[in-house]
């Protein structure tokens, strides 16, 4: 890796540098991470899923979370596979990693980049990564915001 800071390091600069309205520039961060090799790109995909799910509680001991694909045209009930690209397997990674289901996120990026040496699949990996950086940033997003406004209602 061309860098000398760690991978958490990089993603948290990627993660500030789209929260300071440049996601190109930090998702630029990420591609020497994701070209390294697949286990470093399986890191980085567990490091923005643990964004994602960061303050987020199951309902219970034995609930799961699941994910709920609905289609924006219609309201029906979707699935992953009707999102665009990349985003099914970010939407599926990130549920897999937020019920502690580490065969499934290691099943589901095994699929992403089984042919990553390929043109086409290096495109497939860089979409699903890139999808979930933008899950990431919107929850780190959402994070600030609820922050925010519960500081706003303790100072009044």
């Amino acid at each position: 890796m061309a860098t000398d800071q760690s991978p958490p390091l990089i993603v948290r600069d990627a993660l500030n540098r789209a929260l300071a309205g440049d996601p190109a520039g930090g998702g630029e961060l990420l591609l020497p991470l994701i070209e390294e090799s697949a286990r470093e790109c399986y890191a980085l995909c567990v490091m923005l899923a643990s964004t994602c799910t960061y303050g987020t509680r199951p309902l219970g001991p034995a609930a799961m979370w699941r994910l709920q694909v609905d289609d924006v045209r219609t309201g029906l009930p979707g699935a992953p596979d009707d999102l665009a690209d990349g985003f099914g397997f970010a939407a599926q990674f990130v549920t897999a990693y937020a019920n502690r289901d580490s065969a499934t996120t290691q099943a589901l990026f095994g699929a992403l980049a089984r042919d990553m040496s390929t043109e086409a699949g290096a495109c497939r990996v860089y979409d699903g990564v890139i999808a979930l950086y933008a899950m990431a940033i919107a929850a780190v997003r959402a994070l600030l915001a609820e922050e925010r406004a519960t500081r706003n209602q303790e100072g009044n």
